[in-house]
């Protein structure tokens, strides 16, 4: 049975304006489905952005939760009546069996509420795991007390009395509520869902979660260079580090270990870390978030780029755009990428949240420049296969679609009883409360 082409995908994000990450992953998505001829509806939580990413957005005009009153965060957060009300009144009203709704992000602002909005039409919803959350409460299998990955398994009794949240036990029950109310909308441990990750590896932490593996799909972002090739890092002396300034990217082991070092940091990004950086570290320079033209200038003048991030980082954007253009890249050992990076010699790792081994890979790096030669070169030419292109990226969309139509339209009387089974949930919900 050949493939079927969606009629319409529904991109489903926190935001629609690019803030980096999964945002920008996800605008890409709508444009380049739209450049194929596929109609795109980008239904987001945030406020009507300057240049929408698709002529059809839907923007429900919230913030962050961070950015609420506390009270407002802890109640939306884990259930947001008008993003249930928004969203289901969009299936009714235009669901066709053509029909993709493709889910990116929704922890920061739309909240579980949409995986009860698309319960009804599970058959046809994909899952983009650019995170953990789908399988840990706190998003990141990490500890953020003991600042070590979590090798427990989530959900477990284990997990359940261990403190490992970065604000406090009070926030862990929290996310761990949200966490039961999104699997009991959507299950993914007792039924399939179409679920992509980002490397193969993530696949490891999803099982030890309990979710089931039988529709969960490999598919490596799309990666464009930070500037065109043609650059001679072992020329330059500074050091950069493009993310939020957020713990959980380890901004500040970066800013310790370069000044243990001596070295020269350049931060690319923004966050609540910016004050910290910009007091405590007067010799590191903070550029804010810069587009890509922006930060060309900075880019040129890197000799490596740091990705100190102290959780198992499922992908790692800013290390492949380094690589794309011939730049080393330091990492953690718990990053996903981190053995292929250094076995096809483009980078060094070092063990994560270990302050004094990352400031030891800097000195590496600064102190010779034929290694830093070697390894540029080996970026250049390993870098097409670590990632895709937008094209080829576009490409795998497009046949994940068609495969999850197939599925979606291969039993009629299947997906009624699926269809009817999920409905069912929902309404024992909302009989139980959930408005």
């Amino acid at each position: 049975m050949a493939s079927l082409p969606p009629d319409r995908v529904v991109v489903i994000n926190d935001r629609s304006t690019k803030v980096g990450g999964a945002t920008n992953i996800a605008i890409l998505s709508a444009e380049l489905l739209q450049q194929r001829g596929i109609p795109v509806t980008f239904f987001a939580g945030d406020g009507a952005p300057a240049n929408k990413p698709a002529a059809d957005t839907i923007n429900l005009g919230a913030v962050p939760l961070l950015e609420r009153r506390r009270s407002d965060a802890l109640r939306l957060g884990l259930y947001d009546p008008p993003v249930y009300e928004r969203l289901s009144g969009l299936i009714s009203s235009r669901d066709t069996p053509s029909t993709i709704y493709h889910v990116h992000g929704w922890s920061k602002i739309l909240s579980p509420a949409i995986f009860r909005a698309l319960a009804p039409v599970r058959d046809r919803v994909v899952l983009h795991a650019h995170d953990y959350f789908l399988a840990c409460p706190n998003g990141g299998f990490v500890n953020f007390q003991t600042h070590r990955v979590c090798e427990l398994k989530p959900m477990s009794g284990r997990c359940l009395t261990t403190q490992c949240d970065k604000r406090g036990l009070h926030e862990k029950a929290w996310r761990t509520a949200r966490h039961m109310l999104r699997e009991q909308f959507f299950p993914t441990k007792r039924m399939a869902a179409n679920i992509v990750v980002v490397h193969e590896r993530m696949r490891t932490y999803f099982e030890r979660a309990g979710i089931d593996g039988t529709r969960i799909e490999t598919i490596r972002n799309p990666v464009l260079p930070f500037v065109a090739p043609g650059l001679q890092p072992w020329t330059n002396r500074n050091f950069v580090f493009v993310g939020r300034l957020e713990p959980e990217k380890g901004f500040e082991d970066a800013a310790k270990a370069a000044k243990l070092a001596g070295l020269p940091l350049h931060f690319v990004g923004d966050g609540a870390g910016r004050a910290l950086i910009e007091t405590r570290f007067p010799d590191a320079t903070v550029h804010g978030w810069k587009t890509k033209d922006e930060m060309r200038d900075i880019i040129r003048s890197a000799r490596a780029v740091v990705v100190s991030s102290r959780v198992p980082e499922p992908f790692g954007l800013a290390a492949l755009e380094a690589v794309s253009c011939g730049i080393p890249v330091i990492l953690p050992d718990a990053a996903l990428l981190a053995d292929e990076i250094v076995a096809l010699g483009c980078g060094l790792k070092f063990r994560i949240a270990d302050v004094e081994h990352l400031a030891t890979a800097m000195r590496s790096i600064a102190a010779d420049d034929a290694l830093v030669h070697r390894m540029s070169d080996n970026c250049l030419r390993e870098a097409a296969g670590l990632a895709h292109s937008p094209e080829s990226w576009a490409d795998e969309l497009i046949a994940l679609y068609g495969r999850v139509l197939q599925r979606a339209n291969r039993s009629p009387s299947d997906v009624v009883r699926r269809r009817l089974a999920t409905v069912g949930t929902a309404h024992d919900l909302h009989d139980g409360g959930v408005r």
